[in-house]
């Protein structure tokens, strides 16, 4: 067994003195230099945009419509439900003319003053009427799960349907001044 074990401690010796020259070996080698990381570009920040304030506009309505469409989806009666979607979709059938008014807006100089506070006048008036509205149906709707009462909610929509156009017409933006004469008038039949 002595020559067993005398062969295990020269082993264990010549292993750690191969080892310690190989560290010492690697620790004494000039390491390569690492390669050169490139400098991160200074970020210049980005110009911050002008707000279109136009589009803005627009997507409150769009939001308006789609959190009352998802609310009236959420009702159980079938005939509920159809009753505030006629609202809802009257509602959406609306919003061509809002991105009509914002396309309208853009376009405008301020040179035309006058037509563009007008624009800029409907666009404000639209998205707080389409707020209004989508506030009036949830209320219906929260109405209706604590108390389902279809008449009363028949009674809601009928309220809510004399409330369209929600808009005015584009002859506002385009027509005289409120409170001014027509440069001319139409002659009555003969």
């Amino acid at each position: 067994m002595d020559g067993f074990w005398l062969q295990v401690l020269i082993a264990l010796v010549a292993g750690g003195c191969g080892a310690g020259v190989v560290l010492v070996a690697r620790t004494r080698r000039a390491r390569p230099e690492p390669a050169a990381l490139p400098k991160p570009a200074v970020v210049q920040p980005v110009q911050a945009q002008p707000q279109d304030r136009w589009l803005h506009d627009v997507r409150r309505c769009e939001q308006a419509v789609h959190r009352a469409a998802r609310a009236v989806d959420a009702v159980s009666s079938t005939q509920a439900r159809q009753n505030l979607q006629a609202v809802v979709r009257r509602m959406d059938a609306e919003l061509p003319n809002v991105r009509a008014l914002a396309e309208l807006g853009r376009g405008l100089t301020s040179a035309d003053a006058a037509v563009l506070s007008r624009v800029r006048g409907q666009l404000e008036d639209a998205v707080v009427r389409f707020g209004m509205v989508t506030d009036h149906v949830l209320e219906a709707v929260v109405e209706l799960v604590a108390d389902p009462d279809l008449a009363r909610v028949h009674q809601q929509v009928v309220v809510l349907r004399e409330q369209f156009p929600l808009l005015r017409p584009m002859s506002a933006v385009f027509g005289p001044k409120p409170g001014s004469t027509p440069a001319r008038a139409l002659l009555p039949a003969a």
